[in-house]
């Protein structure tokens, strides 16, 4: 998991209740080295905040959306309103937690994410077998 949020005590926070859950976890406070982060390391979710100063979570969210295969991805902002989400929506499926947030949710928000993430593309229909002829 790749946590980026640019609140030192949230940060620090959904680590400790992360890591507690037996995630192991890295960390960036900004966009710039989330997505170096992204480049160096297998990362299955991502726990963003959209909003950051400078280059906000944005920009992260704009840089997985072109990979071919993107991690999941958690928005967790105090700030982030219903318009932001459904922004964030649009740009590939993802989750929202708005802190406070419990153990419980963060775990079924994480839970639900990698279930995505592992979740194969769905098969596609064979197609329709045609009458016999006459």
């Amino acid at each position: 998991m790749l946590i980026v949020v640019d609140e030192p005590d949230l940060l620090l926070a959904l680590q400790r209740d992360l890591e507690a859950a037996g995630h192991r976890s890295a960390l960036a406070a900004d966009a710039d080295t989330a997505l170096d982060r992204l480049d160096a390391l297998p990362v299955d979710v991502v726990a963003l905040d959209v909003m950051m100063p400078v280059r906000d979570g944005w920009a992260v969210l704009e840089a997985l959306h072109a990979r071919p295969a993107p991690p999941a991805v958690i928005v967790v902002s105090r700030r982030a309103g219903p318009l932001d989400l459904a922004r964030a929506r649009r740009m590939g499926p993802l989750s929202a937690l708005t802190p406070p947030y419990t153990a419980a949710e963060l775990n079924r928000a994480v839970a639900q994410a990698l279930a995505g993430a592992q979740a194969p593309p769905p098969a596609e229909e064979p197609p329709a077998e045609e009458p016999p002829a006459e």
